[in-house]
């Protein structure tokens, strides 16, 4: 068992020394355009680990988190413009907005669970973008609004402005995201996260032992949520405008099947999962780029589609990692 656990840290030191080296590179290399779809590949991890929060920690299987995201960024944009709040204040109201609003929908999981709560938060999610539209004031409409504040990189900050501005964003959001992970790893490893686990194991049980099964659920999916808000938060960081098309129901599905190809209830999942999600969509990009393919070339093309990629992931996770990437080389455990 020692060998074992000390493997797996050698594995994840490697991992991180390597992906540390990467990001640190990326900005010595890449465009302003560059630096900005690589903040957003980046800032989506907090979408899946919000997925993961509920879903691999929690057992609430959501099919809607696209809907915080989209919470996170109506309000933030709302926050900047409309009470012209700093960037600061408004990034963690509009996380703590999606957070409020996850706590509520946790509210009907205290009734249902399994495949019905999966159907409801599927529902919240069709119906998120035609009713974003009601609300002009805040979310733009139909046709979206633009926000007028700008994430600019401070005076001293060296560099040509343009470029420093794009490498000042990408180094915000990269720590943002890692505080996010820090912090969810201390709390799935805390007093409250072995609460959420033993919901998701037997819930009749952890009430026996004195879990309060209401506020350990609807404190699950408001953490959860806040975390896909601090997401669509960061989106508006990085490109100043909101709009409803931006959440269609199946921008859901697809946070969830990157949570699911990742590995739920890890930590490394959401990176493995949006690491795995972005490859395949370049490798396909690549492969589709080559003359003299035919009809191979064309299915290549395919998987720079998000609704292909995710049913594709899915079909293959079921028949060869049906933990998750985060779960290879791990051996199932008697409590599992």
């Amino acid at each position: 068992m020692f060998e074992r656990q000390h493997r797996v840290s050698r594995l994840s030191v490697a991992g991180i020394v390597l992906l540390s080296v990467a990001l640190a590179i990326i900005p010595f290399v890449a465009t302003t355009t560059g630096l900005r779809q690589a903040s957003q590949i980046i800032i989506s991890v907090l979408a899946v680990l919000g997925v993961n929060v509920a879903t691999g920690y929690g057992g609430m299987i959501s099919l809607g988190h696209g809907v915080f995201v989209g919470v996170g960024a109506f309000a933030t944009g709302y926050y900047l413009d409309d009470l012209s709040l700093p960037w600061l204040v408004a990034i963690a109201l509009g996380a703590l907005t999606a957070a409020l609003s996850g706590a509520l929908v946790g509210l009907p999981a205290l009734r249902i669970k399994g495949i019905h709560l999966a159907l409801v938060t599927l529902g919240m999610a069709i119906v998120f973008q035609p009713l974003s539209k009601r609300f002009p004031k805040i979310t733009g409409g139909v046709s979206g609004q633009g926000v007028e504040a700008r994430f600019d990189a401070p005076n001293w900050w060296p560099g040509d402005s343009r470029m420093a501005s794009a490498v000042y964003r990408y180094l915000f959001c990269v720590l943002i995201v890692v505080l996010a992970l820090w912090v969810t790893w201390n709390i799935v490893n805390s007093r409250f996260g072995r609460s959420m686990r033993a919901l998701r194991d037997n819930d009749t049980a952890a009430a026996i032992y004195g879990i309060d099964l209401v506020s350990a659920r609807v404190t699950t999916f408001a953490v959860s949520a806040g975390l896909a808000g601090l997401c669509g938060a960061l989106q508006v960081l990085l490109v100043p405008f909101v709009s409803q098309d931006k959440f269609p129901a199946q921008e859901s599905l697809v946070i969830y099947a990157s949570a699911v190809v990742g590995g739920l209830g890890t930590i490394w999942g959401p990176v493995l999962g949006v690491l795995a999600r972005t490859g395949v969509g370049k490798a396909g990009d690549l492969i589709a780029g080559f003359d003299g393919l035919g009809p191979i070339g064309d299915f290549f093309s395919l998987l720079d589609e998000s609704a292909f990629v995710f049913g594709v992931g899915l079909i293959a996770l079921t028949f060869f990692f049906p933990r998750g990437l985060a779960g290879i080389g791990r051996k199932r455990q008697p409590s599992e």
